[in-house]
């Protein structure tokens, strides 16, 4: 049987020259057609869609009408359809390709659910994605601490009246304005991430990490000891934890002769080594599949029961994450940083 793909190889496909896309309201929207065209490698992708309609109506309610450049360059009117709407086009759809990814939708539902009776496996999963990428221990350690202060301070804001998507924006740019002189979409450009959808803070170095989560800790306090309600006052205590971090980082800066805010983008520096993927379900042919606590952990760090492999605190500090934003107030997911 073939392996689960994973979202990288869905994503890739999405984000290829094949697939038109557009962004409306925060979220990319792509050509129906040209999805049907890569999953299904069909000659005719539009009259598949329409014979996808006609077999099952519903799923007409996953697309609505936009405009996408088409072969002349010319604006045409298609159908659009979300992260969402692709998915389930997805299971809709017989072919290798799709497949595949039906595979890997199974393998993650199992995951979500084995993360609800042990909810350990969050961040132990979290943890070996991103060294799966090439991060190191001591990064990750910063990057899964910095998601728990973050959903702190995310809650303090909710629980004293910013409960808006653009207030989460408004109050997270202010912090780091103040601390770092730029505003998320400022330090993005200077990251050079502008035009893609990727996460700022997987892109820090672990000085600009660890100067975040001094920014959002100092915020928590401020907020805790002044009894700040609604939005002004919030932001009144974001500029100065603002202004926390920036005395810290200029005197780093005096110390060390060199910038703390940096260019260069973390999301490259590691990926030198491989890393194994998580282990498979089974070990030796036909062994049995450990559904034990131990036995999960086991299988998310990769290694074997009893092999005596460290855990994945071990050595370093702990940690927490995306999902960095799980489990908060749905401003959470649009918070900016």
């Amino acid at each position: 049987m073939s392996k689960p793909t994973g979202s990288t190889g869905l994503l890739g496909l999405l984000n290829g020259p094949q697939v038109r896309r557009i962004e409306r309201d925060e979220q990319v929207r792509y050509a129906a057609v040209d999805v049907i065209s890569v999953l299904v490698e069909s000659p005719a992708p539009a009259a598949y869609w329409t014979e996808l309609r006609r077999r099952e109506p519903q799923l007409a309610s996953l697309a609505e009408s936009d405009e996408f450049a088409g072969p002349d360059g010319r604006a045409e009117k298609l159908a659009a359809v979300s992260l969402e709407g692709v998915l389930r086009l997805v299971q809709s759809i017989e072919s290798p390709r799709c497949e595949r990814i039906k595979l890997w939708l199974a393998d993650s539902a199992v995951q979500r659910l084995e993360e609800a009776e042990n909810p350990e496996l969050v961040a132990l999963r979290a943890r070996r994605l991103y060294e799966l990428k090439g991060y190191s221990r001591r990064w990750v350690d910063k990057r899964l601490r910095g998601i728990s202060g973050r959903h702190e301070l995310t809650s303090e804001w909710y629980k004293r009246g910013a409960t808006q998507s653009d207030e989460f924006r408004l109050l997270t740019n202010e912090l780091m304005s103040g601390a770092f002189g730029m505003d998320v979409e400022s330090y993005r450009r200077y990251k050079n991430l502008q035009g893609t959808r990727a996460n700022l803070r997987d892109h820090m170095t672990d000085m600009e990490l660890a100067l975040t989560s001094l920014g959002e800790m100092a915020a928590v306090a401020l907020h805790q000891a002044r009894g700040s309600k609604g939005l002004e006052p919030l932001v009144v205590d974001a500029k100065d934890a603002g202004r926390v971090v920036a005395q810290a980082r200029d005197e780093i800066e005096k110390q060390t002769g060199r910038p703390v805010a940096s260019p260069e983008n973390a999301g490259r520096i590691g990926r030198r080594r491989t890393v194994k993927r998580p282990g498979s379900d089974t070990g030796e042919a036909g062994a049995k599949k450990d559904t034990t606590d131990e036995g999960l952990k086991n299988r998310v760090l990769g290694r074997g029961a009893g092999d005596g492999s460290p855990a994945a605190g071990d050595g370093g500090p702990s940690r927490d994450d995306r999902s960095p934003d799980r489990g908060g107030p749905p401003a959470h997911r649009a918070s900016g940083g």
